[in-house]
């Protein structure tokens, strides 16, 4: 489905009944990538879906990228489907979209899951790796950089062991333009300064990988001392933990969301 939010035409998908729970993929991803997630949180939840601005079947007009102008994006598609509130989940950079909104418009996120998401603290070796990333890029190499992308996002050898998900993972990236590659990669430099994230009142849960170069176990237990009271789930997977161990990343989905209000 499509509709106008922010001057731009959003693509996005709506499954099941329920209190609305919205999914937010990472950089050079588009919302293909939560064929893991959609059946099982659907069984409980309104799940929505949509590609951000530069990613899959949205449209992309010829400017500039950042994390701002998504975080933007974000807010006005939820008004324009006329979500007053909901529970978010955002994988990498989808996390700083949320935590923004989190910020920013605090009326409208019930519960925040950051999935594997820097949100800010992500180290020096993660940037440059993204250089590397736009140097490929800049070079027309699109393909080579998005199969150093999808090896990166998961544990070493998973792609010996699970050649079957990483191919089906890097097809959700070639989805994408090459154009809008260049300028998404660019855009993931924006995430400075780091947000107050004391700022953040609702539930929160922190998911990481102990194989995470992007966003480890240290920067995950720094963004659980900043936000008070949050959870930290700690799985043995890199950084797309929701594809490497989908059942366990669902499972503490799960639990996070039916805690809350609880106890």
């Amino acid at each position: 489905m499509q509709i106008k939010a922010n001057n731009i035409s959003i693509n996005y998908r709506m499954n099941g009944k329920g209190e609305n729970f919205v999914l937010i993929h990472g950089a050079g991803d588009n919302l293909n990538m939560w064929d893991h997630q959609v059946p099982v949180f659907s069984k409980s939840y309104r799940v929505i879906t949509y590609d951000v601005r530069g990613h899959g079947e949205t449209e992309s007009p010829e400017t500039a990228y950042t994390m701002s102008l998504f975080s933007e994006d974000l807010y006005q598609f939820t008004k324009a489907i006329k979500v007053k509130n909901a529970y978010f989940l955002g994988y990498s950079m989808g996390g700083r979209l949320a935590l923004n909104l989190a910020i920013d418009h605090p009326e409208i996120v019930k519960a925040l899951i950051l999935a594997n998401s820097p949100v800010g603290l992500m180290p020096p070796e993660a940037m440059e790796g993204r250089q590397v990333m736009l140097e490929l890029l800049e070079k027309g190499d699109f393909k080579i950089a998005v199969e150093l992308m999808t090896t990166n996002a998961f544990s070493p050898g998973f792609k010996d062991n699970n050649l079957t998900e990483f191919e089906k993972y890097k097809n959700v990236k070639l989805k994408n333009k090459s154009d809008c590659f260049t300028r998404i990669i660019r855009a993931i430099g924006t995430f400075n300064p780091i947000p107050d994230l004391s700022k953040v009142q609702c539930p929160v849960l922190i998911i990481i990988g102990e194989n995470d170069a992007i966003m480890g176990v240290d920067q995950g237990k720094l963004a659980q001392k900043a936000i008070v009271g949050s959870e930290l789930v700690i799985l043995p997977t890199g950084h797309a933990a929701a594809l490497e161990l989908p059942r366990k990343f669902n499972s503490a989905v799960m639990q996070f969301l039916s805690g809350i209000g609880k106890g």
